[in-house]
């Protein structure tokens, strides 16, 4: 901390100063806690932008001001003395060091007619005064007939509402958050630390119980975001630097320089506050800025050729839409990329860099919102049989784990999901023309019965294999692909899976609508497997005392249109 002194009177000893720290006086002392400044020797820097410096310690700046830099706390923050002698601590991306001067770490120096001083270490409480022990030893006066709306008018001026003070909760609870944050500790685990202290003070110090129970609730509802936090301003610098390497074609055309490891660097320190930052920081960010960053850093992935840098672009990406689903999704959707990370799913054969162009396409098409009518004419008919072809493919020598059966399953399910008219579903149209989909028919009826939604990225995703299942047996083209005996365990499954739905279950109504399809669908006639069960099932749905209308009218439309379940 900077305080400002002044000279010493008699009713300070000589081994302390009279001062003022934050607007308050008192004694300070001098040996061992005390660091004199020279002013003249301290750098000196022009402001550029306004600094509102909203917490308490921090200076309000104005553009083109020049202040003295006194010390640097910290890389991120510096404390500066204005010319009419305030001080308090600043963000030093918003200094710009004046020609003449150096951007090294300030010296200090020590000359006696310095009035500024920099404490180095904690102070002890200075000693009491004859005067001042009587004064501790005075019983207090009653102020019991005192009005309190009087004595807050004494100590404030006016009485303060209960709105203002709620704000300054919220305001002080921030700060402590944002005091550890700064330690580079994860946001979350920063507000537990500050809870925890908070709750043991209030133990230990009950007569504060007041305001520390204050603090806590303002915690646990905390809406400050702190534009001048430590997580927003590095957020910012982070996104202006995407920006000029976006728009920087010499050195993308060229390759002057090998700038792989700063721009690595670059997305690690961008995934590092998207995943421990305060979400709410990040998102007040994100809009301040239109969501611009992101379409910038879609442009950036376009354009480079590293795949490890694409990767990491990718990361930053997929970490956005999971802080902010809407509108993050929706932009992301309607942009170019899930058409540039088609094309270049077809050509990559490095795996961690697959995997993370499928895992990013399907969040992007599993959000539920409208695909721009060009990606369907973009995201053709080759797009997903290259994707079949390498799903019944075996030992793909790029893929010794065999993984991208299931990854380029996902992309297929989480296209059909945009598909509703089975007409102009180009994913069945594609598979109508295969002889054969065996491992794509064999791994949907697993998950089916194992109930897994392969395309849940989001708790808004709907699920891509119930889906795909009702569009392949919508059409005895597409319902050939699954093998009889698959037929007959599907069955099974349906009939389960409607015994074990309640009255009222919309799932119930779906499988049954599903087991009518393959019915009508599939050549059942030549077996007939679980006739029997099925007929006394339908009876039981149809005849039940309840007011699931939907259900029961489907096991009796079912009933109707099937003679051969009742032969």
């Amino acid at each position: 901390a900077v305080v400002s002194t002044q000279s010493t009177g008699a009713s300070s000893s000589s081994n302390w100063h009279r001062g003022r720290i934050n607007g308050k006086a008192g004694f300070l002392p001098a040996n061992g806690y005390l660091q004199k400044v020279n002013l003249e020797s301290c750098p000196r820097v022009v402001v550029r932008q306004d600094f509102e410096g909203a917490t308490s310690g921090q200076l309000k700046i104005y553009e083109g001001q020049v202040v003295t830099v006194v010390a640097k706390m910290d890389v991120q923050w510096w404390t500066v003395r204005s010319d009419s002698g305030k001080w308090g601590q600043v963000p030093a991306k918003f200094l710009k060091v004046m020609n003449g001067s150096t951007e090294g770490e300030v010296t200090v120096h020590t000359p006696i007619e310095s009035p500024d001083i920099v404490i180095s270490r904690p102070i002890p409480p200075p000693p009491l005064s004859r005067t001042q022990s009587q004064q501790v030893a005075t019983p207090k006066a009653d102020l019991s007939s005192v009005p309190r709306s009087s004595t807050i008018a004494r100590s404030t001026g006016t009485p303060r509402s209960h709105t203002d003070k709620r704000r300054d909760m919220v305001r002080i609870s921030s700060s402590l958050v944002e005091g550890v944050r700064r330690n580079g500790v994860k946001y979350q685990t920063s507000k537990e630390i500050v809870q925890t202290v908070l709750v043991k003070l209030t133990e230990e110090f009950p007569e504060w119980d007041l305001q520390l129970s204050g603090l806590c609730r303002a915690l646990s509802q905390e809406t400050d975001l702190q534009s001048n936090s430590v997580d927003s301003l590095k957020l910012e610098q982070l996104f202006e630097h995407l920006l000029a390497l976006t728009e920087d074609e010499q050195q993308r055309g060229w390759s002057c320089k090998d700038d792989t490891e700063e721009i690595s660097t670059m997305f690690g320190d961008l995934l590092g506050l998207l995943n421990n930052a305060n979400p709410k920081v990040v998102i007040h960010v994100l809009q301040t800025l239109k969501y611009e960053p992101l379409l910038t850093l879609v442009q950036y992935y376009q354009l480079e050729s590293r795949k490890t840098l694409k990767r990491q672009a990718l990361q930053v990406l997929h970490e956005s839409m999971l802080i902010q689903r809407d509108p993050i999704c929706s932009i992301l959707l309607t942009s170019r990329l899930p058409v540039q990370l088609a094309a270049d799913i077809q050509a990559n054969k490095v795996m961690s860099l697959l995997e993370q162009q499928c895992h990013v396409f399907c969040a992007c098409l599993s959000y539920p919102n409208a695909m721009p009518r060009n990606h369907y004419d973009q995201l053709d008919e080759v797009f997903i049989s290259c994707l079949l072809t390498a799903i019944e493919a075996e030992d793909a020598p790029h893929d010794p784990e065999n993984r991208i059966p299931v990854m380029f399953l996902k992309c297929i399910l989480s296209l059909n999901l945009h598909y509703q008219d089975l007409r102009s579903n180009k994913v069945c149209n594609v598979l109508k023309s295969r002889p054969h989909a065996t491992v794509l028919s064999e791994t949907l009826l697993v998950s089916f019965n194992r109930g897994e939604n392969l395309t849940g990225y989001f708790p808004e995703s709907k699920d891509g294999v119930r889906k795909i299942m009702l569009d392949l047996f919508g059409s005895p083209d597409t319902a050939e692909l699954f093998f009889t005996n698959d037929v007959k365990v599907l069955i099974e499954v349906l009939h389960r899976n409607v015994i074990d739905r309640g009255e009222g279950d919309p799932d119930r109504v779906y499988y049954l609508r599903l087991l009518d399809l393959v019915i009508s669908n599939t050549e059942y006639e030549d077996h007939t497997h679980y006739k029997d069960d099925i007929l006394q099932l339908l009876i039981q749905v149809k005849d039940e005392d309840n007011s699931d209308r939907e259900s029961k009218f489907e096991a009796a439309r079912i009933l109707k249109k099937h003679s051969i379940l009742s032969t």
